[in-house]
């Protein structure tokens, strides 16, 4: 029902015609100059009031002066000069009613009625007949006749819903709430300000309906809008692709006006949680407590954009008209700001209350009224750090150093990728995921440890992966709490996770990280302009005041890109012959040490046998992890990350082994060789079955763990650690008895007075003995890991990953150029090639006794083998 007190042949006309008699009532004064003092009040009430306004917009945006000028005088002009008319009878009939209004009416009471009818009257009927176009196409949009009507018709709709929002404002205040400044007891503030709340709430919730309206006729007019302002060629013949990137910036435009309408709806729907208490501290003075979901919230909305200065330099190469384009957008949205959003908020509690509790401050008889608002009770997170999906990190880095244009179609991979990426990274934010200990390259390059401040930059970065986010600040603020809110906070509603990761950044960013949300800093013009376009010809515009940033703001600034490297490249493109080299000779040589211990039947014991174990884990290894995964992208990382650290356990397992058995022989005094070969393969057989079952029951625990929830991801690691902190600690523990009997022994034959002329172990010998006692130790897998650890810069880890790949030459130096084995490869090599060289220690005394030689040793040969 619309609250109506006018003359009623107005009130006739109003009704039967809505708000169309008074824009042809103006239309007419307008041309025909009619006078009086109805026409002097309908014009000034209705008609004149919006022939003005200025608009705050970034001063970069002005270079392009005509686009922004021709925008806002053509929204500025529709206000008053609208294309529909009514038949001259309901215009006769309007002026006539206006004709019977004298000045001994009360035109206060009267422009209120208007004022609440208006705004009351566009909820209901402000839709445009165009405003369900959401796509054209050249012929339409280069047709005059099709174009024009319906372009015309959205702008008349949205000069209709800024006279609502402006009037209903009006309407609104036409109550004085004098509460604040009139002492009162408990019982009358507790009936006035609920009532007045009330009234809040329904205002904001009228308010939010005129925002939807505007904002889906916004985007339904700006293609054919901007075809106008812009004065593109009919005929050109890139006219399509310049439509489709209108559509994108349209969407683009939608997203950052969307939120004011979720904004608006939230705070009808908070309001009524305000509530009034007296002041504990201070009897007989009250509190008005608002809820941490409050309409303090909406300051945080930016007065302007900048998608010029943001995305025209990556858009100029695939659209010369992107410039001019992202301005129309700018100059759009800073001109509805100011006429919507700026205008709706303005009667809300934040400005209304505050402005007058603090006008009122001074007075001896200070009002007994004081508005607080609840605090985000999130402690400083400017240091904490999150684990994160490295892939994902590399996403946000991609999209920082390397941003695409918003006006092109992204690939469905990237797309599909991006919200993959949205969703993995709401996951790791809302489980809170802490440093997660990694065992090899691999998993470092699976989960990155990130400054929280830092990663809320990347992530909701106007290029980064939020820009289809709309910009509710309510709703962010409203998702943060349910991700750091504390054990009283009431359950959180269930969140889109596709959506989440940015809401709750925007939230940690803009307050909670200050420093890190100063990402531009433009210089803000304010433009003041009527129906003939700028006030003054000489006076232009003038710059806002704007504080200037601080260097502390700076310095983060200068750091943050930066900071961003170590999650930038994994893997160093220039570094990648050098890499596939390094993997390409530890395989050659890990193939070349255990084709040597098979060939060699003197290496063929029980030792060998756990050494050659050993070996053929580590080119498993090497293979899945370096070749397959890198080469053909199989198994994916996480299954590979599982298989790496399970064969770098397996491989200290199978050290474990060999150690003991260095142990066993010299607590003996028995040579490897000395086991004849059934119990050889017997004992093998055991340690086989002592290796394998711990590694099988490490490996299925942790499979178990990381298929159950991405959340026992930590705990998976952690075992995966225990078990190769405690195989090298085993491992050290061997070595050292090891040892520690060669240190007693050599005393016991100093002791003894035993002299040999070999030295008991040359310098030499003992600094090969030691390198090789360290390797066997698997002290470089603890180093590496920790590095790992300890490391920030993916880069650094990624040379410690390629100096890795020396194990191979490094074990078959070890292990096969030594006194023992070399010599025994090069003589049966120069047999094989020259079956009469005669080796050392092999001289007979005759060819006759060799021929006898080969005899006898051809049969044992043979026998054995049969055995």
């Amino acid at each position: 029902m619309h609250p109506l007190g006018v003359a009623a042949p107005l009130l006739a006309l109003l009704a039967a015609n809505g708000t169309t008699v008074l824009d042809c009532v103006c239309l007419k004064i307008h041309i025909s100059n009619f006078e009086g003092y109805g026409a002097d009040w309908v014009y000034s009430a209705y008609c004149g009031e919006f022939r003005h306004t200025d608009v705050l917009i970034a001063c970069k945006t002005l270079e392009y002066r005509s686009i922004a000028v021709g925008a806002m005088l053509r929204l500025i002009t529709s206000w008053t000069l609208g294309p529909r008319r009514l038949g001259f009878e309901e215009c006769d009939d309007g002026l006539a009613a206006l004709a019977g209004l004298t000045d001994t009416t009360d035109s206060y009471q009267l422009t209120m009625d208007l004022a609440c009818f208006v705004a009351a009257d566009c909820i209901d009927s402000c839709s445009a007949s165009g405003s369900n176009i959401t796509e054209w196409d050249v012929q339409t949009l280069t047709s005059d006749d099709q174009r024009g009507p319906v372009l015309s018709e959205l702008l008349r709709t949205l000069r209709h819903i800024t006279k609502a929002i402006r009037l209903g404002r009006k309407c609104a205040g036409r109550q004085k709430w004098n509460f604040l400044q009139r002492h009162l007891n408990k019982t009358e503030l507790e009936t006035e300000v609920p009532a007045y709340l009330e009234h809040v709430s329904n205002y904001s919730r009228d308010v939010a309906q005129l925002l939807s309206h505007g904002v889906r006729h916004i985007s339904a007019a700006l293609v054919p809008f901007a075809f106008e302002i812009m004065k593109m060629d009919p005929n050109d013949e890139r006219l399509s692709t310049w439509i489709n990137h209108v559509e994108h910036m349209r969407d683009m435009l939608h997203t950052q006006l969307g939120g004011w309408v979720q904004d608006m709806q939230y705070v009808s729907e908070q309001t009524a949680n305000y509530k009034v208490e007296e002041d504990k501290k201070s009897p007989g003075k009250y509190i008005i407590r608002l809820p941490l979901l409050n309409d303090r919230l909406l300051s945080y909305h930016g007065q302007y954009l900048s998608f010029r200065d943001d995305f025209s330099a990556q858009c100029e190469k695939q659209q010369p008209e992107a410039s001019p384009m992202f301005a129309l957008a700018d100059a759009l949205y800073g001109f509805y700001y100011h006429v919507w959003f700026n205008e709706a908020r303005s009667f809300l509690p934040l400005y209304e209350a505050h402005y007058s509790s603090f006008s009122y401050s001074r007075v001896p008889n200070e009002p007994p009224i004081d508005i607080k608002g609840e605090e985000w009770q999130l402690e400083d997170k400017s240091n904490a750090t999150l684990s994160v999906d490295t892939g994902c990190m590399q996403v946000l880095a991609n999209a920082l150093d390397h941003p695409t244009c918003p006006l092109e179609d992204l690939p469905p991979e990237t797309t599909k990728r991006r919200e993959q990426c949205r969703v993995q990274l709401w996951r790791d934010l809302s489980q809170g995921s802490p440093h997660i200990p990694v065992t090899s390259y691999l998993a470092y390059t699976q989960r990155a440890n990130v400054n929280l401040c830092l990663f809320a930059w990347m992530t909701v970065n106007s290029v980064s992966i939020c820009q289809d986010v709309p910009f509710s600040m309510i709703q962010s603020v409203r998702d943060a709490r349910c991700v750091f809110g504390g054990p009283d906070d009431q359950p959180c509603p269930q969140l889109n996770a596709t959506d989440a990761v940015c809401s709750v950044c925007r939230a940690i960013l803009l307050l909670k990280c200050r420093d890190f949300a100063s990402t531009s800093y433009l210089e803000a013009c304010r433009a003041p302009m009527d129906h003939r376009g700028w006030y003054s010809s000489n006076r232009g515009y003038y710059i806002q005041e704007k504080d200037k940033p601080t260097n502390r703001i700076l310095s983060y600034k200068d750091n943050l890109n930066s900071g961003t490297l170590k999650y930038r490249d994994f893997k160093i493109e220039g570094l990648e012959p050098l890499e596939i080299t390094f993997v390409a000779v530890n395989i050659l040589f890990r193939f070349l040490t255990a084709a040597v211990y098979v060939y060699l039947p003197n290496l063929r014991n029980l030792p060998g046998k756990i050494f050659l174990s050993f070996q053929i884990t580590g080119m498993i290894q090497i293979l899945f992890s370096e070749v397959l995964y890198r080469m053909a992208g199989v198994p994916d990382l996480s299954t590979t990350v599982q298989i790496d650290s399970a064969l770098t356990l397996l491989n200290c397992i199978w050290l474990n082994s060999f150690c003991y058995q260095m142990y066993a022989c010299v607590r003996h005094l028995r040579l490897p060789s000395d086991l004849e070969r059934a119990e050889a393969r017997k004992v093998f057989r055991r340690q086989l079955l002592c290796s394998l079952i711990p590694w099988s029951v490490v490996l299925v625990a942790t499979i178990a763990l990381e298929r159950t929830s991405e959340y026992y991801l930590l705990h998976s690691r952690v075992i995966f650690i225990v078990g190769i902190s405690l195989s090298v600690a085993y491992n050290i523990a061997c070595l050292g008895l090891v040892g520690y009997m060669y240190r007693r022994t050599r005393n016991s034959m100093r002791q003894l007075k035993i002299y040999s002329k070999e030295a008991f172990g040359s310098k030499k010998l003992i600094l090969y003995m030691s390198a090789k006692t360290v390797t066997l130790s698997g002290i470089g897998t603890i180093v590496r890991i920790g590095f790992h650890q300890a490391q920030g810069i993916a880069q650094y880890v990624y040379y410690v990953h390629i100096a890795t790949m020396v194990q191979g030459p490094l074990l078959f130096v070890l292990f096969v150029c030594n006194n023992a084995t070399l010599p025994l490869l090069r003589e049966r090599l120069l047999a094989r090639w020259n079956p009469d060289v005669i080796g050392p220690g092999q001289e007979l005394c005759s060819s006759a006794e060799r021929n006898l030689a080969k005899r006898v040793n051809v049969p044992a040969a043979a026998a054995e083998s049969t055995l």
